[in-house]
């Protein structure tokens, strides 16, 4: 369990007391007040692969960012395993419903991106007629996403997607107040 974050941990606990994850998530939201429905993307067990630009490959969520602490490697690609994952058909007709259609905040390359390559949810995003916006992470993911600009961030989107489809990009323009700097640099 060590690494694991406690949303990972919360939902696992969760699906085995109620026996699904759909009936997990719904759980969740209730305990948390959460406004709204949350919907799991794909009830399919998925992992997640990185593909740096070495040509080496990482797998495991996990071990993603831990693999990118330890030198000058970047993520080229991130890959779905099994590759087949299928959108949850409510996932699909509420993206379809949508008046708002928010990506992120989350780490880039472990969050972000894996929703997107679920078989069809891209093209779901892409057809609806809601807008799309991006609310990029205010701090780099320490390994994940080390001097990445916005502008980066989108373009990692696009290239695991599609062009185009982000309308709105959100990101904090401002620096870190100085007792941030040293709390950040701290921790790293």
């Amino acid at each position: 369990l060590s690494g694991q974050s406690f949303g990972n941990l919360f939902l696992a606990a969760m699906n085995g007391v109620c026996g699904s994850y759909v009936e997990a998530v719904r759980n969740v939201s209730d305990i948390l007040s959460v406004k709204g429905t949350v919907l799991p993307v794909t009830l399919d067990d998925i992992n997640i692969n990185a593909r740096l630009y070495d040509g080496s490959v990482i797998k495991g969520e996990k071990n993603i960012s831990e693999g990118l602490k330890l030198g000058d490697k970047r993520i080229e690609r991130i890959e779905l395993v099994p590759k087949n994952a299928r959108i949850l058909p409510d996932a699909k007709a509420a993206i379809a419903d949508a008046d708002l259609i928010v990506l992120g905040p989350g780490s880039i390359y472990t969050s972000v991106i894996p929703n997107l390559l679920v078989k069809g949810v891209y093209r779901a995003i892409k057809k609806a007629n809601a807008k799309v916006v991006y609310v990029c992470n205010i701090m780099s993911q320490p390994g994940e996403s080390d001097n990445m600009t916005a502008f980066d961030h989108v373009e990692a989107i696009y290239r695991h997607s599609c062009e185009g489809l982000i309308d709105i990009c959100i990101a904090n323009t401002q620096d870190l107040p100085e007792r941030m700097k040293k709390s950040y640099n701290h921790q790293n």
